[in-house]
């Protein structure tokens, strides 16, 4: 038997799981799922939205597929769900960087502040420095660094290093 093909038995325990014949059919011969899923995932189960409080959501400026949302799927009380303002673009857009941010904002500032770009404070923490170091210790001048190069490369030819390599 091919997959599409759905037996007696698969309808029958379709309908003790709560899948009406007509669901079970979409999902596999339209929707293409695995019999497992199809008679196994219960079907979403949503509220009727009062008209009087689609019509109050309508004049708050929330369209009836944002309310439906926010009452089915986020199970927001209908009241929050019809009164509760859109948010903007933008607002949104930060909301969500501020969700997403891997380093405290309060650390990237301390840092700034310090004269630690942000490139560098990324690179220190990337190097394995706690958040306090990496934003409070100054960066390295340019004639301190070359004092540091100068005596790993004197350590180098002149230390144990470079006798290990001409014995």
């Amino acid at each position: 038997m091919y997959e599409f093909y759905i037996t007696p038995t698969e309808y029958e325990i379709a309908e003790k799981n709560g899948i009406s014949k007509q669901c079970l059919e979409v999902r596999i011969r339209s929707l293409g799922w695995s019999k497992f899923r199809a008679l196994n995932e219960k079907p979403l189960k949503f509220n009727r939205l009062p008209k009087e409080w689609i019509d109050i959501a309508r004049k708050n400026g929330i369209c009836y597929s944002t309310f439906k949302y926010r009452v089915n799927i986020l199970k927001l009380d209908i009241e929050i769900a019809a009164t509760k303002p859109l948010q903007n673009r933008s607002s949104q857009a930060k909301k969500a960087y501020e969700a997403s941010r891997k380093y405290p904002k309060e650390y990237k500032d301390l840092a700034l502040k310090n004269g630690i770009s942000e490139r560098t404070f990324h690179r220190r923490l990337k190097s394995g420095w706690d958040l306090i170091t990496a934003s409070t210790k100054p960066p390295m001048t340019s004639r301190e660094i070359g004092l540091l190069t100068k005596d790993k490369r004197s350590n180098f030819i002149y230390g144990n290093k470079y006798r290990a390599i001409t014995e």
